[in-house]
Parts: structure tokens; sequence; C-alpha cells
């Protein structure tokens, strides 16, 4: 069974149920190197030598649920309104509508406005009213993942970190297309019976790059398994904020969806997009770790492998523009050995590079 694109996020990852052949096939073993790949940034937001903390898997995507569900609710309120309006009015000749126009016209004013409920319950408050950012905290020294949900008691989902059952997730953008699936890290919580019990995604937005998802992984499981010294920063920095000012909004979705002349054509979306990703993150709350969360991943302030959240998207803190170029030339590097996998294993394996 393949899960929308969208699983996880505006609809819920299928759970209570075996593992399926592919999740079997793409298992990630987190003592097995990923020798040919380099570890690689996908939405970190905080290292040291204690924790390193994610971003779910779609904060990037915050505010498209926002601004396309608008035009829906906007023409569903409209109707609702322009029905409702006429049901009352006589007819042409003067007449008092009958019972029938009367019961048919409320009929469509329910209709328009019920589905505009459901455009509001089930896409705009994935947006609106909830959480700015859903972290993953990785913690080395208790060997635990935290993964975030609410601020409420039971808010926080624990998870071993030797027992996690972590594998390259994929998804089908379109119902029944074929040779189309976007991968990400995504962790699976097994039961005795190794029984699907939940499902959680770590970082990066949907990408068609196995070898990007690998890079990524290899990242995390180097932390967990090595320790913060075995990963490359410098000349990676920190580049993702979750901050909630228009300045980042338009940087993030601007800036950081395209790029050169592609980013220019694309304006009349990115930039609504990123106006609705501010009001959206506006009404939202920002992830509050319970006690017990921090008690345990308290920093030394001696630390040496401190580093924080840039203030806004892309300030990464590089030293200078020689810093700048290291940082490029590593990601470009990056992304170069990825796609190289994937063509590989393009070859090997057919078109969509799965295995099962």
């Amino acid at each position: 069974m393949k899960e929308g694109e969208y699983a996880g996020w505006l609809t819920r990852y299928k759970l209570n149920r075996p593992l399926r052949e592919y999740e079997i096939a793409e298992h990630l073993d987190p003592r097995q190197r990923i020798a040919d790949l380099p570890p690689n940034d996908h939405g970190l937001l905080r290292l040291n030598s204690t924790f390193v903390e994610y971003m779910d898997r779609f904060f990037l995507q915050r505010g498209w649920a926002a601004m396309g569900g608008a035009p829906f609710i906007a023409m569903l309120v409209f109707f609702g309104g322009l029905f409702g309006s006429t049901i009352y009015v006589p007819t042409g000749d003067n007449l008092e509508p009958t019972r029938a126009s009367i019961i048919s016209g409320w009929v469509a004013v329910i209709a328009c406005l019920a589905t505009a409920l459901c455009f509001i319950k089930f896409i705009w408050l994935k947006d609106f009213f909830c959480y700015t950012h859903y972290p993953i905290r990785f913690n080395r020294k208790n060997r635990m993942v935290y993964v975030f949900r609410h601020n409420a008691p039971g808010g926080v989902l624990t998870i071993p970190w030797d027992s996690a059952y972590f594998y390259i997730g994929r998804s089908s953008p379109a119902a029944g297309s074929a040779g189309h699936y976007t991968f990400d890290l995504r962790c699976n919580v097994l039961d005795d019976q190794r029984m699907v019990r939940d499902t959680f995604a770590v970082g990066m937005d949907g990408s068609t790059s196995r070898g990007a998802v690998l890079e990524h992984w290899e990242m995390v499981r180097r932390y967990m398994e090595e320790g913060p010294q075995s990963l490359p920063f410098p000349p990676l920095a920190l580049t993702v904020s979750t901050e909630t000012t228009l300045r980042n909004m338009v940087i993030t979705q601007v800036s950081g969806q395209f790029s050169g002349f592609l980013g220019i054509l694309m304006l009349p979306i990115t930039l609504p997009w990123a106006l609705f990703r501010y009001l959206a993150m506006k009404t939202c709350k920002r992830p509050v770790w319970p006690e017990d969360v921090e008690n345990a991943c308290v920093i030394d302030p001696q630390d040496p492998f401190i580093l924080e959240e840039p203030s806004y998207a892309g300030n990464a803190k590089t030293g200078g523009p020689e810093g700048d170029e290291r940082l490029l030339a590593y990601r470009e590097q990056a992304v170069k050995l990825a796609l190289e996998y994937d063509a590989e294993r393009r070859e090997r394996l057919g078109p969509d590079g799965t295995a099962a």
C-alpha cells in the first residue's frame, strides 16, 4: 500500500499493522556506516555534545495548506452567502418563494458551509493554531529519541535509540503513479510482536533523491554512534531557522525553494506562500520541551561543539567568505555524490530505484 506525499501531516500514517515489505528492505542499521556518501545537514536546528535537534519533515511546507485552502474556503463562503441571501427573495413576478425552493436554498447554504468547515478542519488547521514546528531530539548521552507532539502532558514520544526502527520512507505524490516516489528518513515504533504502533519522519522535505536521504541518515547515525567530533562542522554550518518573522518566511519560501531565473518565475507562487506561511505561523505556539526532557538534555557550558539555530534562515556562522565557499563546495559535492548514487541504483533496479 502506498502512502501519499503528505502522510504524517495532512493525513495520518497507517498504524497498528505489520512492517511492509519495502520497510524491511529499506531498514537502516545504525552500526553500519554509509561509506560512499558523506553526512549532510537536512534540517538540523541545534547541535552539541548532549543532543542534536531536527525540524520535522513538513516544516518547510508550512503555509502551503493555508494558501491552498484559502480560495476554496473563500469560494464556498461566498456561494453560501449568495444562496442564503436569495432564499426568501420573491421571484420575478413578485411571488413568494415556494417551500421547495426555500428548502433547496437552505440545503445549498448548509452544503457550502459544511464543506468550508471541512476544509478548515482538515486543511487550514494543519497550518493555523498549532505549533511552529515539531522538533525531534537525539540524545547521545542517554541514547534516547524525543519526538515533540504537543505541550500538554504526554506530548512527547520517547523511544530508545537502539530499538527505533529507522528506514527510508517513500511516498507516491500521485495516486496510482509509478516511478515517482519521494523519500524521507522515517522511523517506526514497534511493539514486542513487531507491529507498527507509531511513525514519525525526521528533518528534510520530501526528496526525490534516495542518496540525499542516506546522507541525512549518516549525519544522524554518525552523531549517535561516533559523536559530534565525527561530523563535518565546519565546513557545514546550521542554516535553518524557526523564528516567526516575515523576513524568515520570505527567505525560506522565496529564496530557499528555487534559485536563479526559476526563482523569479516562481515568485507569483512563492511570495504568496511566504505571506500565508507568516500568517499561519503567527497563530501558532512554539514547542516547549517538558522539564524531564530538558533535565535529560543539559548542555555543558564548556562544550566545544555547541551550535545554535541561526536568527534567520541562511544566516550560517561560517566565519566569512572563505567559510561560505567551503560550505557551498561541501554541499555541492554531497548533492553530486547523491545523484551519482541514485543513477547507479536506477541502472541496477529500474526507473524508481526501489528494491521492493
